[in-house]
């Protein structure tokens, strides 16, 4: 017998500084509760830290989480629901922005630069660029001069076009890294006319997916009816075009055990400058 009751009431969370969840995990959360059956609401965080203690706290059922967050969840005992494929893959990288008229042609040519990042928790906004960098053979250190979080790729990358901070990055598609025309398409989804002021100076190899996950003290026969509700959202044009506006992707699925073992070496505290 389950040791917790039925959710009435489903609580969906994701953090309010990623673009668009403002605007579209309500119409997420709207889709799920018409395939459930149930009311489910929608919950924003104010950042990255908070959505993942507020979800370990059981605060919330469900909640789309980044990389780092989804492979310190599930080692805590969240279920994983799905995944997201974007354009063919589960996963993404990372694109690293200056401005147009930068010196640097290389990210080995980055010497004293003002870092514009959008917050420890963020895969693709923090923590997968500088490993990249160090991967590069970059020495942080001489790199980079300051390190800022923004709380947001926008505010991020609003600073480099200001000429406030000289570096930053942002979530590009998997395809992105073999053609860099799809990867000024993603800047431009992601970032709107932002991004005819940066230009991408180097593209990280693949990141891990984030994904939703259900919390341990959620019963298991609701995170399968809700992980089968989010495998058939694309099924309907509504919830194809709730998946495209919120997580950019084509579809959800399954976690594999490959993606599942691709997440555990990120289970611990991320890197903190």
């Amino acid at each position: 017998m389950s040791s917790a009751p039925a959710v009435a009431s489903l609580r969906l969370g994701a953090c309010r500084t990623q673009p668009r969840v403002s605007y579209a995990l309500p119409r997420l959360a709207s889709a799920l509760a018409s395939l459930l059956g149930q009311p489910v609401t929608a919950v924003q965080r104010d950042g990255y830290e908070d959505l993942l203690d507020g979800f370990l706290a059981g605060e919330l059922d469900v909640a789309w989480l980044p990389p780092l967050l989804h492979a310190r969840a599930s080692a805590r005992g969240g279920q994983a629901l799905a995944v997201p494929i974007r354009a063919g893959s589960l996963t993404y990288r990372s694109a690293l922005l200056v401005a147009p008229g930068a010196a640097c042609s290389d990210v080995h040519e980055l010497h004293g630069v003002r870092a514009a990042w959008v917050d420890r928790f963020s895969a693709s906004g923090y923590h997968f660029p500088r490993l990249e960098l160090e991967r590069c053979g970059v020495l942080l250190a001489d790199a980079l001069r300051t390190e800022v979080f923004h709380g947001s790729t926008v505010r991020a990358a609003s600073a480099v076009a200001a000429g406030e901070a000289d570096l930053c990055a942002c979530f590009v598609t998997d395809s992105a890294g073999r053609d860099r025309f799809h990867a000024q398409a993603d800047l431009g989804r992601a970032l709107g006319p932002l991004a005819e002021r940066l230009r991408i100076l180097h593209v990280t190899g693949p990141i891990p997916p984030d994904g939703l996950l259900a919390g341990k003290h959620v019963e298991r026969a609701l995170a399968q009816r809700v992980a089968d509700a989010l495998l058939a959202l694309h099924e309907s044009a509504e919830g194809a075009e709730v998946l495209r506006g919120l997580i950019q992707a084509d579809r959800l699925v399954a976690p594999t055990e490959a993606v599942m073992r691709s997440l555990e070496v990120w289970s611990g505290p991320p890197v903190v400058s």
